[in-house]
């Protein structure tokens, strides 16, 4: 259990650092970070192994942690071709973009579904519980980023994104779903009516869940 709940402090860090442009895993090398590519390459490498090591807590099948290991170096070989490609505009890049935003979709779908499993199906004291409603409400806005971004990669006019430069599709996806989230309109150009309509599920989604958590912390 104290294994468990060092997982979910460390999640929700790293998640919240990822709002204030911290985050290694969005991108290699972003402009104006302090990070070195190299540095930023391990702390990426970190991120996955963190991933597969709270997958890892919770299922003991070899198949299935095999799955997912899979899973994550796949995500991890394509974020890092895409994002270290700096000679090609988006458009030629969308079929791969598209693939690792669906890959990265899928892997933290996964958590998001070993997290709910965890705080609604099993009995926890309250800071296990607070921690675990935590990590699955700020992951609402990670798995939003990336559906916007797979509709933004075709055209990043959407959410005004350089269109020479992939990695910033994904960062101002990240960064329009996290103003979402918090419910407070976002400071920057309007964003494309397609993303809005999509942003909408993510506002629904992420109130239900503070109504479905009380619910659930009401009740014990």
């Amino acid at each position: 259990m104290e294994k468990k709940k060092r997982d979910y402090i460390f999640l929700l860090v790293f998640m919240i650092l990822s709002f204030v442009s911290l985050s290694p895993f969005t991108k290699l090398n972003p402009p104006g970070s302090s990070y070195p590519p190299f540095i930023s390459g391990v702390l990426m490498i970190l991120w996955y192994f963190f991933l597969y090591r709270i997958t890892s807590n919770f299922y003991t099948s070899k198949g299935i942690r095999g799955t997912y290991a899979a899973l994550l170096i796949f995500q991890l070989s394509f974020n890092a071709y895409i994002n270290l490609d700096t000679d090609s505009n988006v458009a030629t890049l969308v079929i791969p973009a598209s693939i690792g935003y669906a890959a990265n979709l899928l892997g933290f779908s996964i958590v998001f579904y070993i997290l709910l499993k965890d705080i609604f199906l099993q009995k926890h004291d309250l800071t296990y519980s607070l921690l675990g409603a935590s990590n699955i409400y700020f992951m609402i806005p990670m798995l939003f980023c990336y559906v916007y971004s797979l509709v933004a990669v075709h055209d990043p006019s959407l959410v005004h994104a350089d269109p020479l430069i992939l990695k910033t599709v994904l960062f101002n996806c990240l960064d329009y779903s996290w103003y979402i989230v918090a419910g407070i309109d976002y400071p920057g150009e309007k964003i494309g009516e397609e993303i809005q309509s999509i942003a909408i599920l993510e506002s629904i989604s992420a109130n239900l869940f503070v109504v479905f958590i009380i619910g659930r912390l009401m009740s014990k």
